[in-house]
């Protein structure tokens, strides 16, 4: 009965109050015998009522008839609802849209914050798994990293949050990124985020770093995770 788009669209016109036939028919491109003939069909199912007044003939929506179709449609919302709410789940769980110039990573590490710390802001730590330099975690402190054929990187501290964060500039003049590393416990192990940010894609040495380092970055943080306690 309701299956039909124009006898839905019926009683979406009646909901907002009586109508006559012919305002109904109005709204239709069909003929007006065609709207005739669903509005007699509303009618004998109930759904609507039908009143003269004068000439014309005045049609009423009688809501109660579609009780037994909304009780018919109860158990359908409940599994929407499971579904949408799991679509939302799902969705809080993916990543955040690619930025351009931005390379992103996170990693379980299998080694206690402490330990991770150690490893992003002590020189000789720092050295076993990525490069040299005299890095320390002091807002303002510069430093070079030897990046073995690329050279000497200049780079300056810009934050610090104690056993949490540290983030430096890396290349200032050439690539001017940043690099941050964040760190939460995780288990018995530890949650590693990189960010390094900052490249510029419209310019040949910034988008063949990006491209490099995009690739290159994985393989660090291995060298990281596979550190010996």
């Amino acid at each position: 009965m309701i299956a039909n788009p124009v006898r839905r669209r019926i009683l979406d016109i009646l909901r907002d109050g009586p109508c006559s036939a012919g305002m109904i028919a109005d709204a239709f491109t069909q003929n007006r015998p065609a709207i005739s003939e669903h509005l007699q069909a509303l009618r004998l199912a109930g759904l609507v009522s039908e009143r003269t007044q004068g000439r014309r003939r005045i049609y009423h929506l009688q809501p109660e008839a579609l009780a037994p179709i909304r009780t018919w449609l109860h158990p359908f919302e409940r599994y929407w609802h499971v579904r949408l709410q799991s679509l939302n789940d799902s969705l809080a769980e993916v990543p955040p849209m690619i930025e351009p110039g931005v390379i992103r990573l996170d990693r379980y590490i299998p080694h206690p914050p402490a330990r991770v710390w150690a490893a992003l802001t002590e020189p000789d730590w720092l050295a076993k798994w990525w490069a040299r330099g005299d890095i320390r975690p002091l807002v303002g402190h510069r430093f070079s990293l030897d990046m073995g054929p690329w050279g000497q990187q200049p780079c300056e501290v810009v934050a610090v949050e104690a056993g949490k964060l540290i983030a430096y500039s890396f290349a200032p003049g050439t690539l001017d990124t940043t690099v941050t590393w964040r760190i939460e416990p995780e288990g018995s192990g530890t949650r590693l985020w990189l960010e390094h940010r900052g490249f510029d894609l419209d310019s040949p040495i910034g988008g063949m770093a990006f491209e490099g380092m995009s690739k290159g970055w994985p393989a660090v943080i291995d060298r990281l995770a596979a550190l010996s306690p």
